[in-house]
Parts: C-alpha cells; structure tokens; sequence
C-alpha cells in the first residue's frame, strides 16, 4: 500500500446560496442548489484532486464506485468526526481548502476557538452512521444493533434451555 501524504486543509465554512454556480469568496463556499447548510452537514466538500492524497488511490469512476460511501475523519484540537466524502468544483475553490457546515467546525471547537486547519484521514463507515449529524439515522443504526444484541442474547438463553 503507498504512503498517505500528511497534509493540513485550511477550513471553509458552507452557507447558503441562492447563486446558480459554486464559489468560494472569503472562505465561505456558496453551492448552488443549497439554502440550509444543514441539507449537507453528514459531507465534507473537497476538490476532486484531494481523493487521491486522503484515500493513497485514485477514485475509480464507474456507476458501482460513485455508489460507494467515502468516509472521511476530520480531525482538529484533538477531536474527530466523520464526514462523507463529496467533491465540488467551485470558483476560487483550491485544492487546500475543505468545506464543513458551521455545525460541523463547531464539533471541532475548543475552548469556543474554531479550527483554522483540519487533518483528513480515511475514516470507518460503521462510525460515520454511529456518529451522523442526523439524529434519525444517528438513532437507526443505535436500535439496530440493539436488536441484534437482543436477538443474540434470546438464541443463546433459547440454546441453553434446550440442552
């Protein structure tokens, strides 16, 4: 496996737009087709060019893999979260800057101190449904393996009375 290049993303904030391009002005990236941030706080935008340096490949572009969950680990002051991985081409946009919702950069605050920089590592898709901004999916995923505990401890009781 090559070696994963270490590398500092400087930090955009995502807010509303009501443009019918992608740009990027003050460190605050406008995406055409967005009006809450919300809509978009379980991603991380990133230049398409940037797969590569996170993931240590090339992202292959066929129907299957553009199916397949990205994960990425956004770490800053010594806290994560997991983000999908989505690329954007927007104006002004480079390939060191990272685009998190205000929601997101503020679960990477310390002390009330934004991050300036994050450090983007290949993350787990299990901790990236376990930990989702999205409390329904966040809730779903908890229940489910709730219920497999559950039904694993019912077969073990059901197997132990039977012999």
């Amino acid at each position: 496996m090559s070696e994963i290049e270490i590398h500092k993303w400087e930090v955009v904030r995502i807010k509303p737009s009501d443009s019918n391009k992608n740009i990027c002005e003050n460190k605050i990236l406008r995406i055409a087709g967005i009006n809450m941030p919300s809509e978009v706080d379980g991603d991380v935008f990133l230049m398409s060019t940037a797969y590569r340096n996170i993931f240590g490949r090339p992202r292959k572009y066929s129907s299957s893999s553009k199916k397949c969950l990205s994960v990425v680990k956004v770490s800053a002051n010594g806290r994560s979260i997991y983000r999908a991985y989505r690329s954007i081409p927007a104006e002004n946009f480079t390939k060191d800057y990272v685009a998190l919702t205000s929601k997101s950069i503020g679960m990477l605050a310390k002390d009330g101190i934004d991050p300036t920089e994050v450090l983007l590592t290949p993350g787990c898709r299990f901790l990236f449904y376990w930990n989702h901004p999205d409390l329904a999916i966040r809730l779903s995923i908890k229940l489910g393996m709730l219920s497999i505990a559950l039904a694993l401890l019912s077969i073990a009781i059901s197997i132990g009375f039977s012999i």
